[in-house]
């Protein structure tokens, strides 16, 4: 029996779809960019009254959110106006001519010394830095995960972000997969930060893959970028 996959990127971070469940314990062999299809996170998608998305990592471990995910999976399907459900927490989608938007409610922002902390469904830590280009990322996430006053914030993501003029570039180190060019979540918990901090309500985010724009009201916040297929397939049973 072959299992239907679909391939998918927004802003550089790609997904492998899917509805068939029994494809998720095949996350890891999947995900291997050299010997395989290669992929950031596995989406496995139950359409229906209540659509909901489970998302995992490429080390087989399961998210708790994913924003990019869910504008591909908007686009693929030719969303509008349709809530989807990841765990305990409702997204609203909306198809664009090039991708998606993807609305959600505020997350919850605190500041530990120079460090962000959002719990926005996952949890980030972000913090800004100068020589944003050039910095060993992968060995700030090692670190990090000893850093005492972050012992108790489990599964979290590392952004490092630098703000230039009108656009705010950003690098982010996902849990369970490793640098990311793009990562939805962590561009929507960066923006609500300095939201706050810059009583500002529009940003535009750019990350290695491409551009985001975020737009943040009293209790929500929407994410605009783009969407794309790229293969379509089959997969051995």
């Amino acid at each position: 029996m072959k299992t239907k996959y679909t391939k998918m990127q927004s802003n550089g971070n790609d997904f492998l779809v899917s509805e068939d469940y029994g494809i998720v314990t095949k996350t890891r062999e999947l995900s291997d960019r050299r010997g395989n299809i290669g992929f950031d996170q596995l989406l496995y998608f139950q359409n229906g009254n209540m659509p909901k998305l489970r998302v995992y990592n490429a080390d087989g471990s399961e998210a708790d959110n994913c924003i990019n995910g869910l504008r591909c999976i908007a686009f693929l399907y030719g969303l509008k106006n349709t809530y989807i459900q990841i765990k305990n927490k409702k997204f609203l989608v909306n198809i664009t001519t090039n991708g998606a938007t993807v609305e959600g409610d505020m997350p919850i922002v605190d500041k530990i010394h120079n460090w962000f902390v959002i719990k926005f469904g996952n949890n980030h830590i972000a913090k800004f830095c100068e020589n944003i280009d050039e910095f060993d990322l992968k060995a700030e996430y090692v670190k990090a995960k000893g850093y005492k006053p972050f012992n108790k914030i489990k599964d979290f993501n590392i952004s490092i972000f630098k703000i230039c003029g009108d656009i705010i570039k950003i690098r982010t180190y996902e849990n369970g997969t490793g640098e990311t060019l793009s990562c939805g979540s962590a561009t929507l918990s960066v923006a609500c930060a300095l939201s706050k901090e810059l009583n500002l309500k529009k940003f535009k985010f750019s990350s290695r893959g491409g551009i985001t724009k975020v737009y943040i009201s009293n209790d929500s916040v929407i994410s605009e970028a783009r969407a794309q297929v790229i293969e379509e397939g089959f997969l051995d049973g």
